[in-house]
């Protein structure tokens, strides 16, 4: 990981991509994180408003195309810090109370950002907020973004393929606690983010962060509470077609490993071993008649699960350079 004081050069070179901010310091400061993802960033860019109260930061994990004008500060890591260690990278570099954590295909409809400063002012027992998410067409997505955090037991079920659970079936009435809400976009005061140290930058790089850190604030009876009148559209875009099918399965799983024995043991740990292999080799058994909606081809599926399969067997994931040989 890139130390702080690289990622403070690289602010600098990058500051003349953004409006010069007001002498007054902002209330809330938006943190995204980015990866190869530029389209769905210029929206969200064009979609923040141009008032000094509101910081928007981005952090560039790895970018391809030209990035899009506008009153943001762009930090340039270096390298991939990772969902996690972007998101710190940004915190520690903000000046708002309130951090916005935001993926880049998620967008403030108008008055949003207000709305979470007032949810805040009517809740100072909240330590985060959870805004309403909803699809392109208004469809909301409280099923996927509001759960409760997950036991050993399914995360166990996970690995076999069963259903992990999903949110209520209606939407729950504003100030309502939320064990897991999704971190597409979460506000969180500055004060609860401190006291748990922000993301453990080890999920990397990405998957089961937000799961972790929503643990890891209720552990400390900062609750986190539902704010529906603070509405952001969302693309539930996805990292998979960048990354690939296999090196999804194996992060995805290998950081479900890590939430187990972080949080339940190594003895959950080696149990999810066995039962994600069983799991992988009925998947492999299933491909000729289906295949994985993120796959691109029953041939990369196959190749996917067999990996991952054999990293459950071994016990750990083999590196990049192992792969390689």
């Amino acid at each position: 990981m890139a130390g702080k004081d690289a990622i403070v050069m690289a602010r600098g070179v990058y500051d003349n991509l953004r409006a010069m901010p007001s002498a007054a310091t902002p209330e809330l400061t938006g943190i995204v994180v980015h990866w190869h993802n530029e389209t769905e960033l210029a929206e969200l860019v064009a979609s923040w408003p141009d008032d000094p109260r509101f910081e928007l930061i981005v952090v560039d994990n790895g970018s391809n195309s030209p990035f899009p004008r506008g009153r943001y500060e762009r930090i340039v890591a270096g390298t991939n810090l990772g969902f996690g260690g972007g998101a710190n990278a940004g915190a520690r570099l903000a000046h708002g109370e309130i951090f916005l954590i935001l993926n880049p295909d998620a967008r403030p409809e108008p008055g949003a950002l207000d709305r979470l400063l007032q949810g805040f002012a009517q809740h100072p027992e909240a330590a985060g907020l959870a805004p309403r998410l909803v699809s392109a067409s208004g469809e909301s997505q409280a099923a996927w973004q509001l759960r409760a955090l997950p036991s050993a037991w399914t995360l166990l079920a996970q690995t076999l393929l069963l259903p992990a659970g999903s949110g209520p079936s209606r939407e729950p009435a504003p100030g309502t606690p939320i064990e897991q809400p999704a971190a597409a976009a979460l506000a969180l005061r500055r004060s609860a983010w401190e006291a748990v140290g922000g993301f453990d930058e080890t999920f990397h790089p990405a998957w089961f962060e937000d799961v972790d850190l929503a643990r890891r604030l209720r552990s400390q009876g900062l609750p986190l509470l539902y704010w529906p009148s603070a509405v952001f559209r969302h693309g539930l875009g996805s990292s998979v077609p960048r990354l690939g099918y296999g090196e999804f399965l194996s992060i995805y799983y290998r950081n479900l490993l890590r939430y187990l024995a972080k949080h339940h043991g190594n003895a959950w740990v080696l149990a999810a071993r066995g039962t994600l292999a069983i799991g992988m080799g009925l998947r492999l058994l299933a491909v000729p008649l289906f295949k994985p909606r993120r796959a691109r081809s029953r041939a990369e599926a196959a190749r996917a699960l067999l990996r991952v399969l054999g990293e459950a067997l071994r016990g750990k994931p083999r590196s990049a350079k192992e792969r390689a040989t």
